[in-house]
């Protein structure tokens, strides 16, 4: 499955591609790339909503880098909005 965001820093627009690699009940693995960008994420999103806990996704970066952590924390709170506008 592949989708866009739309990630504006500092009043420039950037479009970026989110695909989703790997997806089981446990864990899913999703890959960010754009103008100068390229990162796979893994959540555990699976896991809480099998398990209906009322907890955060914890997200980590497996591949490539961010600088700006509040970029990565901007960009994880999109790509969990576009996550629940996609599932209902």
């Amino acid at each position: 499955m592949d989708w866009f965001l739309k990630l504006t820093i500092e009043k420039i627009t950037y479009t970026l591609k989110a695909e989703r690699l790997f997806i089981n009940n446990q864990i899913e693995q999703i890959k960010i790339t754009g103008e100068g960008i390229s990162i796979v994420l893994e959540n555990n999103r699976p896991l809480i909503e099998d398990l209906e806990l009322n907890k955060e996704i914890s997200w980590k970066i497996i591949k490539g880098k961010l600088k700006n952590p509040d970029i990565l924390k901007r960009l994880i709170n999109l790509l969990e909005d576009s996550l629940k506008n996609k599932i209902q």
